[in-house]
């Protein structure tokens, strides 16, 4: 397979961007990741850039799955908490799927109770915990259920 096709760009790069791009990966065999895996970028407004590789049978079966692009279905692979996230969010409010809704609490001394600004809606605290490890949030002391 060309390789071309199996990296993916997260936005069209600027020319700054694209020498950005090129210089930080040069250091770096992508040959040996492509070829089982996919290759997404993303470059951030912050100047961050995250380079992720998706084994590609995971990208074939939800393309297939789903009758979406290769890209679409790298993209989807790496937002899947937060897409199932904003599904339990409107199923919870219309009362499907015994969904509840959790909130990190980030700080709790006894007088002072601080939130983060993420909610999690899950069936369960033990899914709601893995779903925020999901998203690489764990910065809270403790999850509250907001509906007891």
């Amino acid at each position: 397979m060309d390789f071309r096709k199996k990296i993916f760009v997260n936005k069209d790069l600027s020319e700054a961007e694209l020498i950005f791009v090129r210089d930080s990966l040069i250091n770096i065999d992508l040959k040996i990741y492509l070829d089982d895996s996919f290759i997404y970028i993303s470059v951030y407004e912050n100047g961050n850039l995250e380079v992720v590789s998706v084994k590609d049978e995971y990208v074939y079966l939800v393309s297939k799955e789903f009758f979406i692009t290769n890209k679409m279905a790298v993209e989807y692979l790496r937002n899947k908490s937060k897409i199932e996230q904003a599904l339990n969010e409107v199923l919870y409010w219309n009362g499907i799927n015994d969904l509840k809704k959790y909130i990190p609490v980030s700080l709790d001394n006894g007088k002072t109770k601080k939130y983060l600004d993420t909610v999690v809606y899950a069936e369960n605290i033990i899914q709601a915990i893995k779903n925020l490890d999901d998203m690489h949030i764990d910065n809270y002391m403790y999850l509250e259920d907001v509906d007891e």
